[in-house]
C-alpha cells in the first residue's frame, strides 16, 4: 500500500471510529459505551481503535479538539469587525456553529463540565476580540481591558452552556442577540 493509500486508510479509519462513537452516545452513556461497542458499530477490530486512540478518553478529546478547531476558524474568519461596537457577527458565528453541531456537543456539554470545549470557549472568543485590528494597540495591551475581554468571554461561554443545559429558553440565535444587547448596553 502506498503512503497516499495508507493515509486515506487511517483518515477513514478514525472518521468511521468517530461516528459509531457519536452515534452511540446519543443512545447511551459515555461511561457505558466500551471501545468493543465503537468497533463492532465502526465494523473495524479492536486494533485498529488503538493504532488510533489509546482510550475512549482519547477519543473523546480528538473530538473536542476538533470541535474547537472548527469554531476557531469561523471565529477568524471575522475580519474587520470590533466586537465591542458590533458584537453580533462574532455571537452569530458561534450559534451557527452550536446550532449545526448541537447533538453532539450538547453530549459533550452534559457529559463532562471539564470537557476541553468547555474550557476553551472563553478562551476562543478572549483571543478573538483582543486580536481584532480595528482595535488600537495599546488598547489591547491594557491589563484592565484584557481582563474586561475575558470577563465578557467567560460570561458569554457560560451561557452557552446554560443553554445547552436547558437553562436558559430560546434559540442559539436568540442567545446571540441578547449577548449583543448585553455587550451593547454597557460602557465600555
Amino acid at each position: 500500500m502506498t503512503h497516499k493509500a495508507e493515509y486515506r486508510s487511517a483518515v477513514r479509519s478514525k472518521e468511521l471510529i468517530k461516528s459509531a462513537f457519536i452515534e452511540l452516545i446519543r443512545t447511551k452513556p459515555i461511561d457505558r459505551i466500551t471501545v468493543t461497542n465503537i468497533v463492532e458499530k465502526a465494523d473495524l477490530n479492536r486494533g485498529t481503535f488503538y493504532a488510533h486512540y489509546a482510550d475512549i478518553n482519547a477519543l473523546m478529546k480528538s473530538i473536542e479538539e476538533e470541535i474547537v478547531q472548527n469554531l476557531c476558524e469561523r471565529l477568524y474568519n471575522i475580519k474587520g469587525n470590533n466586537f465591542f461596537k458590533e458584537p453580533l457577527p462574532l455571537f452569530m458565528q458561534i450559534s451557527e456553529y452550536l446550532e449545526n453541531n448541537k447533538e453532539l456537543i450538547s453530549v459533550i456539554i452534559n457529559s463532562s463540565a471539564t470537557s476541553s470545549f468547555v474550557m476553551s470557549l472563553p478562551d476562543l472568543i478572549t483571543e478573538h476580540l483582543l486580536s481584532s485590528n480595528d482595535m488600537d494597540k495599546k488598547l489591547r495591551k491594557d491589563p484592565q481591558f484584557q481582563m474586561k475581554c475575558r470577563f465578557y468571554a467567560g460570561g458569554a461561554g457560560s451561557i452557552y452552556t446554560a443553554w445547552f443545559n436547558g437553562s436558559i429558553e430560546g434559540s442559539l440565535y436568540d442567545v446571540a442577540r441578547m449577548l449583543e444587547a448585553i455587550i451593547k448596553s454597557q460602557r465600555l
